[in-house]
């Protein structure tokens, strides 16, 4: 059984796997474009997510402080896939070092402007494992735009989909195949229901979202409503689409899951939004609290529009808790884009904020 850090991280190297086997083919003109997104272009925001690994694993293993680099200054995609495989091998050295004390020791470093800090290197996992969520968000969108897609996306649900252990029919199986996904057809690693590291992130995620209605409830309808070829295309509708989204899974939880959902109006306010998530999260982390092991292996039955879809309960929930990470990236670029932006909410800067 796989620990729930180890699977983040093998989820983490999935994805950035499969971005840049999107970027096969694409010119340096694409790479270097400029676009109101993410770090500039597409190859600085690439470049930016591996350096941002690169000095937080120096961080942990008490390397000198040196600045961040800024400037990718024409590396390829090729020299960013192996630098990332590096960083990844002596990542899972240091998580395998420190997995037996739960990765509580304190790690005192240095940010970008040499100011010091001391957190649990189990918070700076997880704000990494975060980091990646946020940025590889940018990265797809710059991609699609390119023409490029990943049939399903790179949701934590699809690698489960090829890595676990739940059992297909062979029609799913099929049909899965032809679009494109990857299915597990033998018995793969559960992976292990750990309820304070479920809890920091859902925490995360709620405080993050709070700052994202306060950001939001400013804007009048014409800056909610504004098209952007992003995501859901407006601001309004991403917090639609992540309130669903918590709303479905939730049906398929504790509510009666044979009920129809109805979808929520397009033009609700960011108040009322606000309110039904909160009123979501509070009982869906009741729900959560009386998971167990046992119970976050019961089976849930999804359909996306297509056959159905088997997923254990444990590993949906560790999927919602990255789910809003990745559009609430996309919302922030909108945000700037109409002359409000929210600030820094990664999971580094909760930390002072949470419990």
């Amino acid at each position: 059984m796989q620990s729930l850090i180890d699977s983040l991280f093998r989820y983490n190297d999935w994805a950035n796997a499969k971005i840049i086997s999107l970027c096969d083919g694409i010119s340096d003109q694409q790479l270097d474009e400029p676009r109101a997104m993410g770090f500039g272009s597409l190859r600085a925001t690439l470049f930016h997510i591996l350096t941002a690994d690169e000095i937080w694993l120096e961080r942990w293993q008490g390397i000198p402080w040196r600045p961040f680099p800024k400037d990718p200054q024409g590396i390829s995609v090729p020299e960013i896939a192996n630098a990332l495989e590096t960083v990844s091998a002596k990542r899972d050295a240091l998580i395998a070092e420190h997995s037996s004390d739960g990765w509580s020791q304190r790690i005192a470093y240095e940010d970008s402007t040499k100011t010091a800090f001391e957190h649990r290197l189990l918070d700076l996992l997880l704000h990494v494992f975060q980091h990646g969520v946020h940025h590889r968000a940018q990265a797809l969108n710059y991609l699609r735009t390119m023409g490029r897609k990943v049939p399903g996306g790179i949701d934590y649900l699809f690698y489960r989909l090829a890595m676990g252990p739940t059992q297909q029919s062979p029609k799913t199986v099929e049909e899965m195949t032809q679009y494109g996904l990857a299915v597990n057809v033998s018995i793969g690693d559960d992976v292990a229901w750990e309820p304070p590291l479920i809890d920091r992130l859902f925490e995360y995620s709620g405080w993050a979202m709070n700052k994202i209605f306060e950001a939001t409830s400013q804007l009048d309808s014409d800056a909610l409503d504004r098209p952007f070829e992003m995501g859901f295309g407006s601001i309004r509708k991403n917090l639609i689409h992540m309130l669903d989204a918590e709303r479905r899974w939730a049906a398929m939880y504790w509510v009666d899951a044979a009920k129809p959902l109805s979808p929520t109006d397009p033009s609700t306010s960011v108040t009322n939004l606000a309110e039904r998530w909160r009123s979501n999260a509070q009982s869906r982390n009741a729900f959560l609290a009386d998971v167990d092991q046992a119970k976050s292996q019961r089976e849930i039955e999804v359909n996306f529009g297509g056959p159905p879809i088997r997923f254990k309960m444990g590993e949906s929930a560790i999927q919602l808790t990255m789910h809003a990470t990745h559009h609430r990236a996309q919302v922030i670029n909108m945000l700037r884009r109409v002359g409000s932006p929210c600030g820094n909410i990664d999971l580094l800067y909760a930390l002072a904020e949470i419990t």
